[in-house]
């Protein structure tokens, strides 16, 4: 059952962020700068995992991965968002894993 997830991070390289921010994008829609929401299988949150772990410098940069429930379930009532709403597309993505 895929769950929703709010994916933060902070890295300090601005090659290495455009690099998050370009893998992020195949999992899920940015709310704010370095803030993602992301409709995940469990596998599909390894997936993503391991390719954050590739890019990142554990040194410097930080990821926070925070399980907000299943999509039919609390997942999708529990994020309240005020103010300008972003202007990307919200298209669905698939990873082929």
């Amino acid at each position: 059952m895929p769950k929703i997830y709010l994916v933060c991070y902070d890295v300090s390289d601005p090659k290495r962020l455009r690099k998050i921010y370009r893998t992020m994008k195949g999992f899920g829609d940015p709310l704010q700068y370095s803030i993602f929401r992301c409709e995940l299988s469990a596998r599909q949150r390894q997936a993503m995992r391991q390719m954050l772990w590739e890019i990142l410098n554990f040194a410097e940069d930080r990821v926070m991965i925070v399980d907000l429930g299943p999509t039919e379930g609390r997942g999708n009532q529990c994020l309240e968002m005020w103010g300008e709403p972003r202007t990307e597309p919200t298209t669905r993505r698939a990873v082929v894993v």
